[in-house]
């Protein structure tokens, strides 16, 4: 009896690793593991690029390289730029303005294939999800396969030229190489670099390399154009499915759908070999091979692209609203399912010149919508005044991100967070600002008011945490709330600021505690706070906390201003009313937190207070604008060019305290 053979377990092992990768995403907590899915991706991919070289070893080397790049390209292409493309229209349509610098540098990123180019701890991919700002942060590990693309065709051709039984033997000692590099690298480095992946690439090879030999295995004549669906178009006798893949299947979905995360030096090799030898003995094995899991494998690469993007706009928007979230998911299998049967099956039945006339109109439609700016007027905080307030105020909140550049500052890395070095300075004094995006925010004004007195300004920030407690249990805030001590110790400042705006140091009590001395929240910062004092010469000044404002209305301040709504509405519609205020236990818990280390440290701590500036007393409302609609917010929650400028003689006061 024969049965065609058509390799559905592959489409199936692709639709169980994009389940996987969509449970991570969208429920870090229940399936905590599920990034494993990727590890997978990269072993069918390495399988995929050995069968494609295969077919074609017998041409010239020109010839084999150039059919290799057209059916990958054409594959991948159509279906990447559309989504970038997509997704730039959403981010200048309907995501906060506030992201938009920020994802235009992330969408150039994207579509260079250089996503994977993280320099630091923040850039972190596991850092990223937990913020979701970047709507391309998936984006990497399609850079990272990108870029073995052009490695592949030489590592296929050196192999070539051994003899058969040294083939693999090659592919062993490079992946061992490479596994090397992934083992003794930084976290960060191990995740994202593409030499700390040529080995999980290399078990595909190896695994179809194998199973060549053995006619059960055997994947040839395939139609080029439908080789990602492992389409076999000979027939081959149908064989017991070995029941050692039911065994592997399982140890592949215990692991990533543990619900404690695991070691990943010790899963990932796990999960990658456990892979390649599930391939190779895979074929007959129901559970993968139904239809169902078939089809999801078979739009597996259109969701992995379009989900982020929507989770993102969750994120950003409804985070609050926890049941949403299934929605969000089913939304993106929706749209996943709508664009492969429209747009992917149809651009994979164009002619290879009808390909490339579309993946270059695509190109250059994102490179236009990416630097659109540029053929925008600049609007910095020394020209607002010039504009109306709906245009002041629509333009900060565009240009949030990129205004939290200091110009001032030489940046260790490409900025605006991270360490900085103030240049131009005239004093004597060594002074150190550390902090969340408030420290980013405010960078210019301290450099103004402060310069004069200091012989050297170091700035250190990253988006969300506080310094004297590791916000939110955030990954990253948990870094940096030691690699923040150990700068401090290095530098030995004489003054030290820590400016962050206030969010888990307004968490309220634990049940049954009434008291400082019992509340642990406290406890981590005053131990926080006798590490960095240790290390600073004279005082550290602290920004105290200022109320919270519902963000999603600022850019209708200036329209509800100019319709003439009493500014009093305005403010309980901000939540910014003495008995509206946005979160009001946690605030004022956060301010009595900070006056405590205020008395506890005995004359080493000084509070800085914005809250007098937006306190109207006739009022008593937090007001936040002015009388004309110009906002001292925006909707990423900083400070405008016109609301630093408000605040300006509270840092001039404090910089004449320095001496």
């Amino acid at each position: 009896m024969n049965v065609t053979a058509k390799r559905s377990d592959l489409q199936g092992l692709r639709g169980f690793a994009i389940v996987a990768v969509l449970g991570f995403h969208f429920y870090p907590e229940i399936v905590p593991n599920g990034y494993l899915g990727v590890d997978q991706f990269f072993v069918l991919s390495g399988f995929l690029m050995c069968m494609l070289l295969k077919r074609v070893e017998t041409q010239p080397t020109c010839t084999l390289i150039t059919l290799f790049y057209s059916k990958r390209f054409k594959r991948i292409l159509p279906l990447y730029l559309f989504t970038i493309l997509l997704s730039m229209i959403s981010l200048y349509s309907v995501f906060p303005d506030t992201i938009a610098e920020f994802n235009k540098n992330s969408a150039l990123g994207a579509l260079l294939f250089v996503s994977n180019t993280a320099k630091s701890k923040e850039d972190d991919y596991f850092v990223q999800l937990t913020k979701a700002m970047d709507i391309f942060t998936h984006t990497w590990s399609l850079s990272v396969e990108v870029q073995f693309y052009f490695l592949v065709p030489v590592v296929f051709l050196v192999a070539l030229r051994l003899p058969e039984k040294l083939q693999v033997g090659f592919y062993i000692v490079l992946g061992i190489c490479s596994y090397a590099f992934f083992y003794i690298s930084q976290d960060f480095i191990a995740f994202n670099n593409v030499f700390a992946r040529i080995w999980q690439f290399l078990v595909g090879m190896i695994v179809y390399t194998i199973g060549l030999p053995n006619p059960q295995y055997q994947v040839i004549n395939q139609d080029i154009e439908e080789c990602e669906n492992l389409i076999d178009s000979e027939e081959v006798p149908e064989t017991p499915c070995n029941m050692y893949s039911y065994f592997l299947l399982l140890g592949l979905f215990t692991v990533a759908a543990f619900p404690l995360k695991l070691h990943p030096l010790i899963v990932r090799p796990l999960v990658t070999v456990g892979t390649g030898s599930f391939i190779l003995i895979s074929e007959g094995n129901f559970l993968v091979s139904n239809k169902l899991i078939s089809y999801i494998g078979d739009i597996s690469y259109a969701l992995y692209l379009l989900h982020w993007p929507i989770y993102s706009y969750w994120k950003l928007n409804w985070v609050q609203y926890d049941q949403l979230l299934i929605f969000v998911l089913l939304s993106s299998i929706i749209l996943a399912v709508i664009v492969h049967e429209t747009f992917e099956k149809w651009y994979l039945n164009l002619s290879s010149t009808s390909v490339g006339l579309l993946v270059v109109l695509l190109f250059a439609s994102n490179v236009i919508l990416i630097e659109k700016d540029k053929f925008l007027p600049p609007v910095d905080r020394f020209t607002w005044n010039n504009m109306t307030p709906e245009e002041a105020n629509h333009q900060w909140n565009l240009r949030d991100q990129g205004n939290l550049h200091v110009p001032y500052c030489r940046y260790e890395r490409g900025g605006p967070f991270g360490w900085c070095n103030h240049t131009g300075l005239a004093g004597k004094y060594k002074i150190v600002v550390i902090g969340n995006s408030w420290t980013a925010n405010q960078g210019s004004i301290i450099h103004e008011e402060c310069g004069n007195k200091a012989s050297g300004i170091l700035q250190g920030s990253i988006p969300t945490c506080e310094i004297l407690y590791p916000t939110q249990d955030n990954l990253a805030c948990k870094q940096y709330y030691d690699s923040f001590v150990e700068r401090i110790q290095q530098e030995t400042p004489d003054y030290l600021f820590l400016v962050s705006r206030y969010i888990s140091v307004g968490d309220p009590f634990p049940a049954n505690v009434t008291s400082f001395e019992e509340d642990p929240v406290y406890q981590i910062m005053k131990w926080q706070m006798l590490r960095l004092s240790s290390s600073t010469k004279k005082r550290i000044f602290i920004l105290d906390a200022v109320p919270r404002v519902n963000t999603k209305l600022i850019d209708r301040i200036a329209s509800w201003v100019k319709d003439g709504v009493d500014p009093v509405e305005i403010d309980n519609r901000l939540g910014q009313s003495k008995d509206n205020l946005i979160d009001p236990e946690t605030y004022q818990l956060a301010r009595k937190r900070y006056a405590e280390l205020v008395k506890d440290f005995k004359g080493r701590c000084t509070l800085i207070d914005f809250n007098p500036e937006f306190y109207n007393n006739s009022t008593g409302t937090f007001r936040l604008f002015d009388s004309k609609g110009f906002s001292y917010y925006t909707s990423g929650m900083h400070l405008t060019p016109h609301g630093l400028e408000h605040i300006r003689h509270v840092w001039r006061d404090v910089c004449r305290k320095i001496e």
